[in-house]
């Protein structure tokens, strides 16, 4: 058994663990349970596939969870809602809950922040069942010898040994001089202890060895507000600042600061910003409610689907990005659930203009084009996404049949049958495909 198995087994058995899966994504969920239940044998008691933010909280109360250790792997986002405020009250709720983020193409500054609420690990789907076990071995306990020694003296501290924290620490500083968690570790106990400056030496020590992790400055910045010093707590949370700018609370502090020192120029211009960033969470929730409305929409009024999704897009005032590729590509079906495919083409055309290697874009527009009986033009966007995906036809036997029915439209005979071919492969009883064959 590897080690990645043993820490999530050991996990289960030792210390009472279970998992939660906060998820509309049958695919995962469905590996996830064979990873779990399958191939670690963790029984499926253990194991609890959820759909809305209120169950999770309903099932953490129930007496059988009520003193477990919870790994929750949540989606950033549910129902086309951002999770954050959902993570950020669980994280205060159940500081020692384990959380992974699930997630496609996120913003650095966005994966920064959910990092300082407590997010252990991010996945990004699709994954394969290897590296689903290794993130969430990563995430229970760090692996390696050093990692074992970091959690020991981590539970030194824990439990105020904190002599027997400092051996610890120094042991590990020896295999790997320079190690921020161990530094850390050493100015959690120098802080314990009345010892400031030795804290302010390991916290600096531990920021200067790596520059982007947070903690020794968020440590840093806590220890001068502890000790009254406001000028030093602010250059902390300036720095803070700089490395994750999204975070509102810090914002607010470093203006509170500033008017305490009659720096209102500073501090209006940070409270600004503040609310600005508020103000981005809140159209992020607009724009999800927005979505919500469209796909409940887009099979029985894609009209009033295209709407909110056009509104989405206009709401962005030009600044579009490549995470506003789905948009596109959901606002196409409902223009072609219209028969309107050749606006469908144009607005795919405007997504390629942002991601111009994007397969399926291009087999989104051939399939338009298809459906406005445009079959060589169909043909031409076609082979561009074959172009820059080949293995397109294997991801789906409906989508290599789709390829097929459209090199036959256009009257490309061999082509036909070779996607035909791969048609069956994918899936030997695609009757479609067979009856198409036997037609060339």
């Amino acid at each position: 058994m590897r080690q990645y198995e043993k820490t999530i087994i050991d996990f289960v058995a030792k210390e009472n663990g279970c998992f939660f899966i906060l998820s509309h994504d049958a695919t995962f969920v469905k590996m996830m349970r064979t990873t779990l239940n399958k191939e670690l044998v963790i029984g499926t008691d253990r194991i609890r596939t959820l759909t809305e933010e209120a169950q999770v909280l309903r099932e953490m109360k129930t007496p059988f969870f009520k003193d477990k250790k919870v790994v929750l792997l949540v989606e950033r986002l549910l129902n086309n809602r951002n999770t954050l405020p959902f993570i950020k009250n669980l994280k205060t709720i159940y500081d020692d809950m384990y959380v992974v983020v699930l997630t496609s193409e996120v913003e650095r500054q966005v994966l920064i922040l959910l990092h300082e609420m407590g997010v252990g690990n991010f996945i990004t789907k699709p994954v394969s069942m290897a590296t689903l076990i290794e993130k969430i071995a990563f995430t229970i306990r760090p692996q390696g010898k050093i990692g074992q020694h970091i959690e020991r003296a981590r539970q030194y501290f824990d439990k105020e040994k904190y002599d027997e924290a400092l051996e610890a620490a120094d042991r590990i500083l020896e295999m790997k001089p320079g190690s921020a968690a161990a530094l850390m570790i050493k100015g959690d106990v120098f802080k314990a202890t009345g010892r400031t400056e030795e804290a302010v030496t390991a916290y600096s020590e531990a920021h200067d060895g790596a520059a982007l992790y947070l903690e020794p400055l968020k440590k840093l910045a806590e220890l001068y507000r502890d000790e009254g010093d406001l000028n030093r707590q602010l250059e902390y949370l300036e720095k803070l600042d700089r490395l994750s700018p999204l975070n509102v609370e810090r914002k607010i502090s470093m203006g509170e600061i500033h008017m305490e020192f009659g720096n209102v120029e500073a501090a209006n211009q940070l409270f600004e910003q503040a609310v600005e960033n508020a103000r981005k969470e809140a159209l992020s929730m607009i724009e999800e409610v927005k979505r919500s409305i469209a796909e409940k929409c887009i099979e029985k009024a894609p009209d009033v689907a295209e709407r909110f999704f056009r509104s989405i897009l206009d709401s962005k005032e030009g600044g579009l990005k490549k995470s506003d590729i789905e948009t596109f590509n959901r606002l196409g079906i409902a223009l072609r659930r219209q028969g309107r495919w050749n606006d469908a083409v144009s607005e795919y055309e405007q997504a390629l203009k942002i991601a111009p290697d994007d397969e399926n874009l291009h087999f989104n527009v051939a399939i338009a084009y298809s459906e406005g009986r445009q079959h060589a033009k169909a043909v031409v966007s076609v082979e561009k996404a074959l172009t820059i995906n080949p293995d397109l036809c294997l991801m789906s036997s409906v989508l290599c049949f789709n390829i097929a029915v459209m090199y036959s439209n256009a009257g490309m005979r061999d082509k036909a049958i070779f996607y035909l071919k791969k048609t069956l492969e994918v899936d030997p009883d695609h009757q479609g495909a067979r009856k198409l064959l036997g037609a060339l």
